[in-house]
């Protein structure tokens, strides 16, 4: 599968991640990897492009 983009993560951002109750940080990195591979204007609503 191609991806459209790939995601490194800073330590900052892992750490952040880790402070995260459970369910909220599985739905960030599930939306992450979906933004991977599909064109949904919703799940980056939020970025810079």
């Amino acid at each position: 599968m191609e991806y459209r983009f790939d995601i490194v993560l800073l330590d900052e951002v892992d750490e952040f991640l880790n402070s995260l109750d459970e369910k909220t940080r599985e739905k960030v990195i599930y939306n992450l990897w979906k933004a991977r591979q599909i064109n949904d204007s919703e799940l980056l609503k939020k970025t810079d492009r």
